[in-house]
């Protein structure tokens, strides 16, 4: 019988087309989904060997962007993470959020970064990273420890500061701790509607506070469906049990801090006792001289 070179052809491009499809779907389900842990630093990560810990043998589910505010100062494996674009930053300032969405912007160029994570120098995580990993990535939701001030939760100053903003911009405002968890649908969102950090560049305003939160629910006012937690009052929002936990209150000298939390240096039962307890997956601020590192392993067990 007489070959048929048509049907060969088109048995070889059929072949081809199913080839194709099941490498592509391969690579697709290879391709694993990462956390984009963004640094706003002043120098170094201070206890950037816990660090180390938390991300050993996870390489293929992380990536690292470093923004220091003195580069030459960074001399741990934090150094190759450095982003290029860097600019001056000071407390208080605008710029930290400028810089911070220059690290957002970054980590968006990496289409694999399914949530971005803002943390500190002083920071270090209080969960293994398989539990992180799995938290933040079962949903496509933020988060936030945010809430709307009020004269009659005693915050003052807080509403003060919302209301140096706009009116279109205030009905919306909110206070918000400056470290969160963003999806990276809510980061576009953020990175394409730039034009609106015109309404946060106002002295005394402490933007970084107030800015991420605000222009989510500007942009979106519906955008509470799609965040982890819900507005909360003052005295919750101080507890910050969210994302990121800090003592605020000393019991030991009986004295609430202010401007910054306290920052941990000789750990004692009692804070060990609270790290591991906190709902919050990082905690801050602790001390390059910090023995942590001593107690980091208990704290992020099952046990």
């Amino acid at each position: 019988m007489p070959i048929n070179h048509t049907y060969i052809i088109i048995l070889l491009f059929i072949l081809s087309i199913i080839f194709i499809n099941r490498t592509s779907i391969k690579e697709h389900f290879s391709q694993k989904d990462k956390i984009a842990f963004i640094f706003l630093t002043v120098g170094d990560v201070k206890q950037n060997k816990i660090w180390q810990h938390f991300f050993k043998n996870h390489k293929d589910k992380y990536n690292i962007y470093i923004h220091p505010k003195f580069p030459n100062k960074v001399n741990s494996i934090f150094k190759d993470h450095i982003i290029d674009k860097l600019i001056p930053t000071k407390w208080g300032d605008v710029s930290l959020v400028d810089a911070t969405n220059i690290l957002i912007e970054n980590a968006l160029k990496d289409s694999s970064n399914k949530k971005i994570i803002l943390v500190s120098d002083s920071c270090i995580p209080i969960k293994n990273f398989d539990y992180i990993y799995n938290t933040v990535l079962k949903d496509k939701k933020s988060w936030f420890n945010y809430y709307r001030p009020d004269l009659s939760q005693g915050s003052k100053e807080h509403l003060r500061r919302i209301n140096l903003l706009d009116k279109n911009v205030r009905d919306n405002a909110y206070i918000n701790e400056q470290w969160m968890v963003l999806d990276r649908k809510h980061a576009e969102l953020l990175n394409k509607n730039i034009h609106l950090m015109k309404y946060f560049r106002k002295p005394n305003l402490i933007p970084d506070e107030i800015y991420f939160i605000t222009a989510l629910h500007n942009i979106d006012p519906t955008i509470t469906n799609e965040l982890k937690f819900k507005k909360t009052n003052r005295k919750d929002y101080l507890k910050h049990s969210s994302v990121t936990y800090a003592k605020w209150y000393d019991p030991y000298i009986k004295r609430w801090q202010t401007k910054h939390p306290f920052e941990f240096n000789k750990m004692n039962d009692y804070d060990v006792i609270n790290l591991k307890n906190s709902k919050a997956l990082f905690a801050r601020k602790f001390s390059p001289d910090s023995n942590i590192i001593k107690y980091w392993k208990y704290i992020v067990s099952n046990k």
